[in-house]
């Protein structure tokens, strides 16, 4: 065996990440997402690659500097069509698979989230959002033209920007339809409403799609229904009614059924319901949540940083008899795969284990599936699996073989600890050649979300920063994901009061252990688990270091500059100017004179989420005081710098982290 040597920086760019999987109708090959990040190019790209199920070799399907993405097999197995912005947008291509190059389908004025092919492969549904004038100019670089018109953004809705996406356009989505070979284009929606999701009935008549066409749908977001609209263009019928989530669609193969993704919630109140799978008529009707009493999340939450993962929710597959269907959900700390039948009370796990399964799909109802699976150890890969063996998954690619064959991976330990009458799961990921008898320092790593989770996902990061010869420890504390509705649900309007008694406890379990170096331990974390890094040195200052992150810290200014900050009036009861002294509570910023530990602050300019004026605040706060404190801000980067940010970008915030812990852990 090779000699292994410690995970570096540099090798977060020789890996390969698998998004998004299409198994092809015969169930013999499978197209698959593989990204790349360039740091020479300083750009990130995905090419579409394909896999023989029987023998495994891989071989580029596309090539080039430039994003192809969302494979899809028409129904006959003779063309895939795929997402591509080699026109500098978002446009749908079609590749014939028996040889010859791609052919753009829609117009390069716009972008292209998502499409579907009919049942008879004559035509293709697609979800389109147009260009303003603006966006025309930039994309053609018409410099002079653009010099010539007035730079502003004239906002007039209450959502206006979304983070990683950037500042609304003044453009609707709407779903159009076209010919496969890209002709005879007719939309099918129409007004001041997104439309998602366009899904062809068995019988290719109708198609459905997914919308808030309710009374102010800004405010509301967190609502959304399934219509139908014909194929041939007409009025659009609603198939779920009254309050609550839908999404993650799919038709059952006889046409009788839709099953979805949702939750029952009043408006602004999807902080009471976990995700679950549901079937509704599809003539319309009241949806039947099939598991209503399982303590499932029916969506992927778990974070990690090489393969896109978290906060996906992957439609239900269904069995050909059209009497029960595949999910995903998240238990545990991972992202397993389920069953259920429609007469069922209780849904089978059927692919378990420490795993991270993000992403699914199925050659034919009832046929071989397609995985992209991944774990703590493994980046990801792509698995198939089917219900003659009882899904065992077989591996079938290694995209990461090469990158990892001389590197040191380290296995995490689980370990848990008592909080209040809840068990809190947490791991540690020990220096590679680690002895008993060594002293070594700590950092402790806390999740963002809350609503999400550590557990299966690989973290590059951490790795790294193991080998560095850190002990790295990770956990899931109260208000995170995967561990049940009330372990989420427990800290609404209450932050820093359960869950920091978690990480606490998670804390001391560090400071108790023979092999780590009590006086030297940091504490980092990012968004949510900035704010819990704010909040938890202004309370305890046994922790040597600190590095937050894209963190919260005025729920007041948040309010108003982050992309959905207006929730905060809901989750914490409080407004700006109604409520100042509730909001004040829960902000790390109110409690900052008592911050003694020094603190690193690395935020993104382009962050809607938590947007920058958040870390200037604690930043001159801190300095005012004369406090030990640094900020880096990065340019051009959103909330998503640790996972999809520029690779330099990513590079030089690895090298910041690890090197404020070495100057005071070492």
């Amino acid at each position: 065996m090779a000699k292994q040597r410690p995970m570096k920086i540099e090798d977060l760019f020789k890996l390969r990440g698998v998004g998004k999987v299409a198994m092809s109708p015969c169930g013999d090959h499978v197209a698959f997402e593989l990204k790349r990040f360039d740091l020479k190019e300083n750009k990130n790209f995905c090419q579409i690659m394909l896999a023989d199920v029987e023998s495994g070799e891989t071989r580029p399907l596309t090539q080039g500097e430039h994003t192809d993405s969302n494979p899809r097999w028409s129904p006959d197995g003779s063309r895939l069509a795929f997402v591509s912005s080699r026109d500098k947008g978002g446009t749908l291509w079609c590749l014939p698979m028996d040889g010859g190059q791609p052919t753009r389908l829609t117009d390069p004025d716009g972008w292209v989230s998502d499409f579907s092919w009919s049942p008879d492969g004559r035509f293709i549904a697609y979800a389109y959002q147009s260009m303003n004038e603006r966006e025309k100019l930039e994309r053609d670089e018409k410099k002079d033209e653009l010099k010539q018109r007035p730079s502003i953004k004239h906002i007039t809705r209450l959502t206006h920007k979304l983070d990683g996406a950037g500042f609304w356009n003044g453009e609707y989505t709407h779903i159009w339809v076209m010919r496969a070979d890209g002709g005879g284009k007719k939309q099918l929606t129409r007004g001041a409403f997104n439309h998602s999701e366009p899904r062809f009935s068995p019988a290719g008549r109708l198609v459905s799609l997914i919308a808030n066409r309710g009374d102010d749908p800004d405010r509301n977001f967190d609502q959304s229904d399934i219509f139908v609209v014909p194929r041939a263009g007409g009025a659009l019928r609603q198939i779920t009614r009254g309050p609550g989530h839908r999404q993650s669609h799919a038709w059952s193969p006889d046409g009788k059924l839709i099953a979805f993704i949702g939750n029952p919630c009043k408006p602004t109140e999807w902080w009471k319901h976990d995700e679950h799978i549901f079937v509704v008529d599809a003539k319309g009707g009241k949806p039947r949540d099939l598991a209503p009493n399982v303590d499932l999340l029916c969506m992927n939450a778990t974070a990690g940083d090489v393969a896109s993962s978290g906060f996906v929710t992957h439609p239900p597959l269904w069995s050909a008899d059209s009497r029960s269907v595949l999910f995903n959900a998240s238990e545990d700390g991972c992202g397993r795969m389920f069953a259920i039948g429609l007469r069922d009370k209780q849904p089978r796990r059927v692919i378990g284990g420490d795993v991270n399964i993000y992403h699914a799909s199925q050659s034919a109802p009832g046929g071989p599936i397609a995985l992209a699976m991944g774990s703590a150890i493994l980046p990801g890969d792509v698995f198939v699996a089917s219900a003659d063996d009882d899904y065992k998954p077989r591996q079938l690619t290694h995209v990461n073989r090469d990158a990892l064959k001389r590197v040191a991976v380290v296995q995490p330990e689980k370990f848990s600890v008592r909080s209040d009458n809840v068990t809190v799961q947490g791991w540690v990921i020990k220096p590679p050649g680690f002895r008993a008898n060594r002293l070594y320092p700590a950092i402790l790593q806390i999740h963002g979300g809350p609503q999400s989770h550590y557990g299966a996902g690989f973290f590059h990061e951490m790795q790294m920063l193991a080998g560095r010869g850190y002990v790295v420890v990770f956990s899931n504390p109260r208000g995170g994901t995967s561990y049940g509705l009330n372990f989420r649900k427990c800290i609404f309007r209450d932050w820093g009061n359960l869950d920091y008694k978690d990480i606490r406890k998670v804390g001391d379990w560090i400071f108790r252990q023979r092999y780590v170096d009590s006086k030297r331990v940091g504490v980092t974390g990012g968004s949510y688990g900035g704010f819990m890094t704010n909040w938890m040195i202004a309370r305890e200052h046994r922790y040597k270091a600190a590095v937050t992150q894209r963190s919260v810290v005025s729920m007041a200014s948040m309010f108003g500059v982050s992309d959905y900050g207006f929730a905060i009036a809901g989750e914490f009861n409080g407004l700006p100017w109604k409520g100042q002294r509730t909001l004040e509570k829960f902000s790390p910023l109110s409690y900052v004179e008592k911050i003694q530990t020094p603190l690193l602050i690395i935020h993104s300019e382009e962050d809607l989420r938590c947007p920058v004026a958040e870390a200037d605040q604690l930043f001159t706060a801190l300095k005012y005081l004369k406090r030990e404190v640094e900020y880096v801000r990065f340019e051009g980067e959103s909330h998503g710098l640790s996972r999809g940010g520029r690779p330099q970008n990513r590079a030089e915030r690895l090298r910041r982290i690890a090197g404020w812990f070495d100057r005071y852990l070492k």
